[in-house]
């Protein structure tokens, strides 16, 4: 009896452990399906045991249209469902109200919503001062992900290397006619918050144009598929300074993912793609489905500009010589093995260079999308692995 109640005395602490307060602020992106505008999002949540109440805000990407609600909701271990129940603010306009399930996931929820006669879509949010890991990993290495500036409404990819003396090195490619450059940054760590500054433009392909110099403040998590790096950005223009050029702020996603011991000694086999193309694969993402069967799509997330791209998947051809355009190109592949690698491969970098393209995997549950990098010199590659319980 004593060794029951033992038990019992266990999973009702974990259970406990699992349902942790989200008081405070969560922001992020708000998306509606097959719209290319974004919205900034955020919830201001007061919670007292498994009841939540509070305020949720929405604007459009240059803030001139915005709104107010009135939420409640209820969490139920990591499972958040919400209700915006009144519009505060403004007065007369009416906008959906939205009803909210969201996940929580190291720090990060995410999920769906949907609203009476309004397009559904997906929102992910953070909050910096929240996290649930007691030994955040080592922020050291390259981060590579994506960046959102509430002016635009597609993302950059963008990419960082971190090194043991606090100074690191970024990049990013522009959408625009800006084509890609190179910074150096300083950053530094306090528990789970990491923060950078960018301090210097040491290459950059287009004289004429512009860049952001952008700080961070990032929080930093991991689940058992990857570390990552997530919060909000600001800058100024070059050449000014934040009171006199300031850029429109935005949100700032990177990962490194966590590759397995015998994930590694697979990693070689690329030789297959490595020798017939004579480029080396820089694997920066992964991504993690429950199902064989996937749908692939690929598309021209910002500019237009003639980039010709190949895919590959575990060395064998996919897609030969595409013309990316903004029309997505979808392809139905069947996985044949639990760790999948899928290459971007450049055959033409377009008007501007390097080869930059949206793509999604969608495994009947949940499609997921990047933006994958690639030149004439390096494949980018993201790491597709089967769901399975180790």
């Amino acid at each position: 009896m004593r060794k029951l109640l033992l038990i019992i005395y266990s999973i009702t602490i974990a259970t406990i452990c699992i349902s942790q307060n989200l008081t405070g602020k969560w922001s992020g992106i708000l998306f509606q399906e097959g719209k290319t505008d974004t919205f900034y999002y955020q919830l201001n949540i007061d919670q007292k045991e498994a009841k939540i109440s509070g305020f949720s805000f929405s604007k459009n990407k240059d803030g001139a249209v915005a709104a107010k609600f009135e939420i409640v909701g209820t969490q139920k271990e990591e499972k958040i469902t919400l209700q915006e129940i009144n519009q505060v603010e403004p007065i007369g306009a009416e906008w959906c109200l939205k009803h909210i399930r969201l996940t929580l996931n190291n720090g990060v929820l995410e999920g769906n919503w949907e609203a009476e006669g309004c397009i559904p879509g997906t929102m992910r949010l953070t909050n910096s001062n929240f996290s649930n890991l007691e030994n955040p990993p080592t922020p050291l290495g390259k981060w590579t992900g994506s960046i959102s500036q509430t002016d635009r409404d597609y993302g950059f990819f963008y990419e960082i290397e971190l090194f043991p003396n606090g100074t690191g090195k970024s990049y990013i490619v522009s959408e625009g006619n800006g084509g890609s450059a190179h910074h150096a940054l300083n950053w530094k760590r306090s528990a789970d918050i990491l923060t950078f500054e960018e301090t210097d433009i040491t290459e950059k392909t287009s004289d004429e144009w512009r860049w952001c110099m952008k700080s961070a403040k990032l929080t930093i998590l991991q689940n058992q598929n990857r570390k990552e790096l997530v919060g909000d950005w600001w800058g100024y223009i070059e050449g000014y300074d934040q009171e006199s050029g300031p850029c429109a702020p935005g949100q700032l996603y990177l990962e490194q993912p966590i590759i397995k011991r015998e994930e590694k000694i697979e990693i070689p086999k690329f030789h297959e793609y490595v020798e017939d193309q004579s480029r080396p694969v820089n694997v920066g993402r992964v991504l993690e489905v429950k199902s064989q069967n996937i749908q692939i799509k690929v598309w021209d997330n910002g500019i237009v500009d003639g980039d010709v791209l190949s895919l590959f998947l575990n060395g064998k051809k996919l897609l030969e010589n595409h013309r990316v355009s903004k029309r997505k190109y979808a392809m139905n592949i069947k996985l044949e093995k639990k760790t999948n690698y899928l290459i971007l491969h450049a055959e033409d970098l377009g008007d501007i260079t390097p080869n930059t393209v949206a793509v999604s995997v969608d495994d009947g549950v949940k499609e997921q999308r990047i933006i994958l990098s690639s030149n004439l010199r390096e494949s980018g590659a993201v790491m597709i692995r089967q769901f399975q319980i180790d």
